[in-house]
């Protein structure tokens, strides 16, 4: 029997272990939630037909901003919404707008890029400075991704490389390469978008790819498939649905999260992507097969749906000081300082700093034995890993879990 003293912390981790089997609905009360994103604290979420919605108290009241956006009689055609740090963009079947105050106005931004009711900006991504529209057409039809370097004011075609017949789907940065998932296959750039080379491993319908330890991770045609040599060759995973036809997936706290567009489409995978299952406690009966994408905003993953917003937090945040050995990371607070401390020889050559849901946003090469003192004041507000990126093919090793303020 636990002791009176210690009985309040385990019904705690009961309660978190709890939440944590199934998603939590936010009952929103708004519906056909296309996709999201967070500026300032705020939540953004494109509903349609009825244009962009905010939240400022994590979703549980939500207003319409959609001044200045599109609108046709009281319908605004709003697909996306998607943000670079700074500025929010909405991708409309009217073409791509941008607001520069949380969504107070928009105004339009849609330099030359085509637009109609069946060729929008689907998805927005922003890395290092650069933001991707990724549009619903295939390249041919006038698709494909459009990059901006100066927040929209002009934007130029990022899909060199790319087969004509190529429709993409997503983007994911792993390390200083982006990957781009699409009908035909998968992509790589390692020029923020310049220029793309085929994955000839992986010359089939792509849905998503994810990043967790040292593997790739896909959704696919053929079902879900890792990869432990940077895809060079894919290994079939179990548990997961046969021959999806569409997919989202994620890196969030440790697991892996899958959409497959079907009934029950949730899975997930808790060792890097080697077996599957299903993952539907908490949604309704209706969004169990209506869900949308997900979106990771700090320690919480959303996945929206026909009906509501559902969600599930994360558990490895607010940790005393995180000791390996004679490793040690601190303050697990932090504001911008940063103090990684390696007791022994690192074997390696970065320090480098994850985001929950893997992507990499930070890299310090050149790890020393003692104090290594560095700066994250760049990046933000959120909970990160700090990973040792040891060499001779070794998997990156945890230091500790942060949280920047």
């Amino acid at each position: 029997m636990p002791s009176t003293r210690t009985l309040p912390f385990v019904l705690a981790l009961l309660t978190i272990t709890a939440v944590r089997g199934q998603w939590t609905p936010l009952n929103s009360g708004i519906t056909s939630v296309q996709s999201m994103t967070a500026l300032n604290g705020d939540l953004f979420a494109a509903t349609y037909p009825s244009g962009v919605k905010k939240s400022t108290n994590g979703g549980t009241a939500w207003s319409p901003v959609n001044t200045g956006l599109p609108q046709s009689g009281a319908n605004y055609y709003v697909r996306a919404v998607g943000t670079d740090g700074t500025h929010l963009f909405a991708g409309t079947q009217d073409g791509v707008y941008r607001s520069d105050n949380s969504g107070t106005s928009w105004s339009v931004m849609n330099g030359t890029m085509p637009y109609s009711t069946t060729n929008y900006a689907n998805k927005f991504f922003s890395f290092s400075g650069v933001t991707f529209a990724v549009f619903s057409a295939s390249i041919a039809n006038g698709g494909g991704i459009y990059r901006t370097d100066n927040a929209g004011t002009t934007w130029n075609i990022g899909h060199s490389g790319m087969s004509s017949n190529a429709v993409v789907y997503h983007l994911t940065l792993v390390g200083g390469t982006i990957y781009a998932s699409s009908n035909v296959g998968l992509w790589t750039s390692i020029d923020q978008g310049l220029n793309w080379t085929a994955v000839s491993s992986a010359n089939y319908a792509v849905y998503g790819l994810a990043s967790i330890g040292n593997r790739l991770v896909i959704t696919s045609t053929f079902g879900y498939r890792y990869s432990t040599n940077n895809g060079s060759t894919w290994n079939d995973a179990t548990g997961d649905p046969a021959n999806p036809t569409d997919g989202e997936i994620v890196a969030f706290d440790g697991n892996l999260y899958a959409l497959s567009g079907t009934s029950n489409a949730c899975y997930r995978s808790t060792d890097n992507g080697s077996t599957w299952s299903g993952y539907n406690g908490g949604f309704s009966m209706i969004d169990a097969g209506a869900q949308e994408e997900f979106f990771v905003d700090g320690t919480t993953l959303y996945c929206s749906a026909l009906f509501d917003i559902y969600t599930i937090t994360g558990t490895n945040v607010g940790l005393p000081e995180e000791v390996r050995g004679n490793d040690r990371v601190g303050p697990t607070l932090t504001d911008g300082d940063l103090l990684v401390h390696l007791g022994a020889a690192p074997h390696g050559n970065a320090i480098v700093l994850v985001a929950l849901d893997g992507r990499e946003v930070l890299r310090w090469p050149g790890a020393s034995v003692g104090d290594n003192h560095l700066d994250v004041s760049s990046v933000g507000m959120g909970a990160y890993r700090v990973l040792l990126e040891r060499s001779g093919g070794d998997p990156p090793r945890l230091l500790g879990t942060v949280i920047v303020q």
